[in-house]
Formats: structure tokens, sequence, C-alpha cells
């Protein structure tokens, strides 16, 4: 039960996102996305009190995860999650989901903190610098993802300060990973689906950039392409790693980035409604339906058969 399950209800709450923006670029019912949002809160509450029962029954493992310098980044999934959820609830509890999403902005202010005065406390080997690593940080760019839509008063500057601070961690934490990634030993097979995290910080800052500005100028359009770049590079090289590499839970990693850009696709198509973008909007959209689909059968076909994997940390 590693706390990186918690992606699933990150790409589950995306997913969401995409399905209410293909309602209404093309106009079919509500029934959809509104399913996948109800699933998404419950996968959260499951996950949350199975980590809770690991927590008490098993506490040493849960401090050996928050120890170590990679997998502590995977507690973000958590905090984000809050981010995310209240996007879902918004429409029929506003209220709650306000709070939701303070909690969240709390929890994800003080966790950024925390890991950066981790990091910078001891000094980290260069390999140490994995994927997970843009999680705790460039997670704030989920702050106005769901930010930008709520009305309360200073919902709107709290969305801006933690896009700016997203938007800075970017380059810096993108060009240390890319530095691990050119200079040191290669991820082995089991670590590479988290390479697919690298997509989704550009594909949040478009949609948050865009959410905050309300239009789509160069800088929302560079956002946009450079995500699609980015999916390209890393979808390409693990689209085959299924055959030499089983199924396990680090495979979620993948789910949370492809919504992510397709969220950002849909949004940019709106926009810009020709058919081209159209076309993208609705493959990204069908693939990341049946990636994650894929994902949900295969969870739970482990969890019945009893054959759980979690992958290692190690890199």
């Amino acid at each position: 039960m590693p706390v990186s399950l918690f992606g699933a209800v990150m790409g589950l709450t995306a997913l969401c996102f995409a399905w209410r923006l293909a309602s209404q670029l093309w106009r079919f019912g509500n029934a959809v996305p509104e399913v996948i949002g109800v699933i998404a809160i419950v996968a959260f509450i499951v996950v949350t009190l199975a980590y809770l029962v690991k927590w008490h029954r098993y506490p040493e493992s849960v401090a050996a995860e928050f120890d170590h310098p990679v997998s502590v980044a995977f507690f973000s999934t958590f905090i984000i999650s809050l981010l995310l959820i209240p996007g879902v609830l918004l429409p029929y509890a506003p209220v709650l989901a306000d709070t939701i999403w303070l909690v969240g902005v709390l929890l994800i202010f003080l966790f950024a903190w925390f890991v950066l005065r981790k990091w910078m406390g001891k000094q980290q080997m260069p390999e140490s610098a994995m994927p997970a690593w843009v999680l705790p940080v460039t997670g704030t760019l989920n702050v106005p993802i769901v930010g930008s839509f709520l009305r309360f008063n200073g919902a709107h500057e709290l969305s801006v300060m933690f896009f700016g601070i997203g938007i800075i961690f970017i380059i810096m934490l993108m060009t240390m990973i890319f530095s691990r990634l050119f200079f040191q030993a290669q991820l082995t097979a089991i670590a590479e689906p988290s390479l697919m995290i690298l997509a989704a910080p550009l594909a949040l800052a478009f949609s948050g950039y865009e959410g905050l500005q309300g239009v789509q100028d160069l800088t929302a359009s560079a956002f946009f392409y450079f995500c699609l770049f980015l999916l390209v590079l890393f979808g390409s090289k693990i689209v085959f790693l299924p055959r030499t590499c089983p199924f396990h839970v680090g495979w979620w990693s993948v789910s949370f980035p492809l919504a992510s850009v397709t969220v950002a696709s849909l949004r940019y198509s709106q926009r810009a409604p020709d058919v081209l973008h159209r076309i993208l909007a609705g493959v990204l959209l069908t693939v990341t339906t049946l990636v994650i689909l894929y994902l949900l059968v295969q969870t739970f076909s482990q969890i019945f058969s009893r054959q759980w994997k979690s992958p290692s940390v190690k890199a």
C-alpha cells in the first residue's frame, strides 16, 4: 500500500475534468464525467482509509517511505488530491469545496517548504534526482487549477502566488532531473513509468495560466506545445515498456500526466476550434480513458488475486 497510490485519485479526478470539458465541446450529457467524479471521490476515501490502517499497523513502513529522498515526494499526491477533489464537488457543494481546497493549499505550502528544507539539509546524490521530485514543489501548480474557479476573497491571489512558485521551480527542478537523465545511469524499468510525470507541470502551467489570465496568448501556447512535446518524448520511451515491465502500482504515475495534457488539449481546442486540434483532443481523451480503465482493471485484478506489486523507490 504505497502512498503513491493516491496518484490514481489524481488521474481519475483529472479524467473527470477532461470529460466535463469534452461534454461542453461536443455537447453530450454530463453522466460520464459525473460518474468518473464519484469514482474519484470513492477512491480517495478508500485509499485514505487503507493508508491510515497501514500507518496504524506498520508505522515503520510509513516512516521508511517518508525518510527516503525519493518516496517522500509521493506524499504530495495525497495533498494534490485535496486540491483537485474540490473541482469535482464545486457544482454540488461549493462551501465544502472551498474548505477542502484551503486545507490543500495550506498543506502543499507546508509540505513544499518541508521537503525543500529536507533536501537542502543533507547532501543529495545526483542519482536521487528522480522525476517524482517535481511533485512536492511544482505540485503548487495544482492550486490554480480549481482555485481560478473559486469566488471567495483571496482565492485568486492565492492561486497567483502558488502559480508563481510552481513556474520558477519547474525551471530549476527540470534542469536537475534532465541532468540526471543525461549524465547518470539509466532508470530501471520499474521506475521508467515515472518519466511521464515530467509532462504534467507544463500542462498544469498552461491550464493555470489560462484560468488566471482568461486568454490564450503566446505564453499559453508555448506551455501547451511544450507539454505535447514532452508527452511524445516520454510516451515513446515507455509505450512498449509493459512487455518487459509487468504492471505494478508505479504505472499509475502515467495517469495524471496523460489526463493533464488531455485537459490542456481540450481547453486549447475550445479557443482554437479547428479540426486538427479537436481531433487531437478526441484522440488524447480516448487514449487517456482506455489507459486509466486498463490501470483500474489491473489494480483490482492484482488485489483480488493477492499478487499486488509495489515498486522499489530506488532508481
